[in-house]
């Protein structure tokens, strides 16, 4: 190519090659793409003025790169709760959630990415990053205009999680963390800011509302739980990764702006979820919890090993006046709680309960067979392990046929020709003590006769 076409090519913004192309990127006007009052004249069509994103452009040692922050007061309630409780977290609830302590400086974090299902190919280019810092929350919308301002991203990144003591997230530990962990290494950079104690209340909203919601995603979570509406400028998560990709194309921000208020309303969600959840576990009382509920924090205690405190939310759960549970939730709270009193010997109370599981459920099946083995091998009364034996080979008739079915009548027949055997040889043995007292030898008129 001679030196004429060359210049000229390079006038009209046209380079041989991708040597310079990262810099010319990260170099490029700040504002470039989130202009506003620029007008665009192209064969006559003037375009319309673009909607400006919130922040402006921020500069580090790796280049540019697009910041929104924003700062929330004490006062500040999204959803139910008031912001300035975080200060208050009771550090027995946050043992109970799986972390020791958050520290005085929490982070609570989400992505916006371009794909889904994760890998070494996605890019984090939202990160929405918020800390507790004296008193009050700064959120931080870390936005990447081009893929070329990831290395500037992650620094300011590093920048704000250095002074965190904790994070938070929700799904982190399965989506968003691995990612970031990636982009620093694809990018030749150390992401030990990562490693700190990390809750994903996403595990503990597993545990607490598995009995009460269909769903725990966070939007679930949002309209059942925390009282959040958000505004129609939110917009599925599903169509995120794909306006990133048009927003490359054609630098226009008004979806990326909806996009900001999604990740914005995803990060505040946390702070106000973990406060729920921190009050909920530790002060069930001052709640109006539905049954489902009060399943899932004695769920809570009883895998952080406290016994007695589990059995009092399951109670809770079965004797509540605000519902009922589901059946299936019932059948497994009267079974664990039938369980423990069994383990310590206190029949009478396992006896109420699996009588309860009996009346309330027809297709109850398990409680029978534990009637029949308590009165088979605890109060040695065979005619009545019979009769719960019987009334379970009545109800397992009713079940869809199919091998369960076949293993459970089998097992249930087995008991039932066990007991009809203990029947017969006590009933046996009654008449053989009969007929030896009728056998005895010496009979009082015999020996009167004699002398």
């Amino acid at each position: 190519m001679d030196d004429g076409l060359r210049s000229r090519l390079r006038k009209l913004g046209v380079v041989q090659g991708l040597a310079g192309l990262g810099a010319a990127r990260a170099t490029s006007d700040p504002g470039a793409a989130c202009c506003d009052g620029v007008q665009d004249v192209e064969v006559g069509v003037h375009k319309p003025r673009r909607q400006v994103l919130p922040g402006l452009a921020h500069a580090t040692p790796y280049g540019h790169f697009w910041l929104s922050r924003q700062v929330y007061p004490p006062s500040f309630i999204h959803g139910r709760q008031l912001f300035g409780d975080l200060a208050g977290l009771d550090a027995d609830a946050l043992a109970l959630m799986g972390v020791p302590d958050l520290g005085p400086r929490p982070a609570f974090i989400d992505t916006e990415t371009t794909g889904l299902a994760g890998g070494a190919g996605t890019l984090a280019f939202l990160v929405g990053v918020a800390t507790w810092e004296e008193a009050k929350l700064v959120l931080h919308l870390i936005f990447m205009r081009n893929p070329a301002e990831e290395p500037a991203a992650l620094s300011y990144l590093t920048d704000v999680l250095r002074g965190a003591t904790g994070l938070v997230s929700f799904n982190g530990r399965g989506f968003d963390i691995p990612i970031l962990q990636a982009r620093y290494i694809v990018n030749r950079m150390v992401p030990a800011v990562l490693d700190l104690p990390h809750l994903d209340l996403l595990l503990i909203a597993r545990q607490l509302w598995r009995d009460h919601l269909a769903s725990r995603r966070l939007g679930e979570l949002e309209r059942q739980v925390l009282g959040v509406v958000r505004t129609e400028q939110d917009l599925e998560s599903a169509l995120i990764p794909m306006l990133y990709r048009q927003y490359l194309e054609s630098e226009d921000p008004t979806d990326m702006a909806r996009i900001f208020y999604h990740n914005e309303v995803d990060v505040l969600s946390l702070v106000s979820l973990l406060i729920h959840t921190a009050r909920m576990i530790v002060r069930p009382e001052t709640m109006a919890l539905a049954p489902g509920e009060w399943a899932g924090v004695g769920r809570v205690y009883a895998k952080a090993g406290r016994e007695a405190i589990a059995v009092q939310a399951w109670s809770q759960a079965l004797n509540s006046q605000l519902g009922g549970l589901n059946p299936e939730t019932a059948a497994r709270l009267w079974g664990e709680l039938a369980l423990r009193h069994k383990r310590c010997g206190e029949w009478a109370a396992a006896l109420a309960l699996w009588d309860r599981w009996i009346d309330a459920l027809p297709w109850a099946i398990a409680p029978l067979v534990e009637k029949a083995m308590y009165y088979e091998w605890i109060v040695g009364q065979p005619g009545e392990a019979l009769t719960c034996c019987a009334e379970a080979l009545r109800r397992a008739a009713a079940l869809p046929l199919g091998p369960a079915r076949a293993r459970l009548e089998d097992e249930l027949h087995h008991r039932e020709e066990r007991l009809m055997r203990r029947l017969s040889g006590v009933a046996k043995a009654s008449e053989d003590g009969v007929a030896r007292a009728d056998q005895h030898p010496m009979r009082p008129n015999e020996l009167d006769e004699r002398e």
